[in-house]
């Protein structure tokens, strides 16, 4: 593989196998809240969708990325609505760009009416990026902006490779 191969690659690494699932569940859940609405309409008796639902921790989501390569670096942009940079973590290590995030629900207590329904809940987003080894890992920089995390990963020149002459003895 050639140089510029090599530095073409940017891999992308789920650690999550079963978010597929868990989204399949937000679906199924989507869809039985629509019966509710359609058959039922608004109504103060448990729907059908709310019977099935089962406790939940936070949803787990793999953020949306747009990812771009120039001369001089890579950029990665994440989406991550409704998280501040506090909730936000982007880390490097062994050639590993991992990028979590978590935004916890807050519980509300009203003065007045009652809490029909709540969609709010915590989140947690992950998405992790095998970086190539042409990268400067120290001037990796990122911001957040309007709900989107933008990821800068510079580039640095590869080092040249010496032939090295072995003594035959």
């Amino acid at each position: 593989m050639s140089e510029e191969e090599k530095s073409r690659e940017l891999s992308i690494r789920r650690d999550k196998p079963f978010s597929l699932f868990q989204e399949m569940d937000r679906m199924f859940d989507e869809v039985a809240r629509s019966f509710d609405d359609w058959f039922l309409g608004p109504s103060r008796f448990p729907r059908i969708g709310d019977l099935m639902k089962k406790e939940e921790g936070p949803i787990f989501r793999t953020p949306l990325t747009n990812i771009k390569e120039s001369d001089g670096e890579f950029e990665i942009a994440a989406e991550m609505p409704g998280l501040d940079k506090g909730d936000i973590e982007v880390s490097f290590h062994d050639g590993l760009l991992e990028i979590k995030g978590e935004i916890e629900e807050e519980e509300k207590e009203e003065e007045k009416g009652e809490v029909v329904r709540s969609e709010y809940r915590s989140s947690s987003y992950y998405r992790a990026f095998t970086l190539p080894e042409n990268i400067d890992e120290d001037a990796i920089d990122a911001n957040l902006e309007k709900g989107v995390l933008t990821v800068k990963i510079p580039k640095k020149e590869p080092e040249p490779v010496e032939k090295k002459k072995i003594e035959v003895k």
